[in-house]
């Protein structure tokens, strides 16, 4: 599995007039929509993402960040099944179909920005050949939860950060190659159209 650029995951959260900078570039859905498209201009094509994911949750009462990993498929229209491999086996589906915060964590994941625009004001900026995708909760509900969300990547999706309102983070950190919707099998397909 790649890593993430230090400068793209890091220096964000450790510089904040960096953050400052993400956060002063207020886009409408259709400014943040072009950005993408240029970023990835495959991106609306992509039927089918498999990959692998590093996940590292830092809680402000633990000195040490709890980390996990396992695997990913992303269908778009169906949804995201989400197994956790270490360091204990897990699952988790979240379909289209989801209200609340799954349909809102899925729309995260496959970059809705319509549906992220209905809860998060929307930054972007492209510092070199990446972009950065920042939300920052305008819905009570979900300012409750998280106070902001980074998103950044090249050609795909390669990092989420989710800022707490506790002041706990998940950064978490993604691989994944598109394959056709052919190369669903039918119990990936059924775990998705539940």
């Amino acid at each position: 599995m790649k890593t993430v650029p230090a400068w793209l995951c890091c220096a964000l959260l450790a510089t904040p007039a960096l953050a400052g900078e993400l956060f002063e570039q207020p886009r409408s859905v259709v400014q943040a929509q072009a950005v993408l498209d240029r970023a990835m201009p495959d991106a609306g094509r992509v039927e089918v993402l498999r990959g692998r994911y590093r996940q590292q949750k830092y809680l402000s009462e633990v000195p040490r960040p709890l980390e996990s990993a396992g695997e990913f498929l992303m269908v778009r229209d169906l949804g995201i099944w989400w197994h956790t491999q270490t360091p204990r086996e897990s699952e988790l589906t979240l379909t289209a179909r989801g209200r609340g915060q799954p349909g809102l964590l899925l729309a995260l994941f496959v970059l809705d920005l319509e549906a992220l625009a209905r809860h998060f004001d929307l930054f972007v900026t492209e510092p070199g050949p990446n972009w950065l995708l920042g939300l920052r909760a305008r819905d009570a509900a979900v300012a409750a939860v998280f106070r902001q969300v980074i998103v950044s990547g090249g050609k795909r999706v390669e990092h989420v950060t989710l800022l707490e309102t506790t002041g706990d983070r998940t950064d978490i950190a993604l691989d994944a190659a598109p394959q056709p919707l052919s190369s669903l099998t039918p119990t990936e397909r059924e775990r998705l159209e539940r």
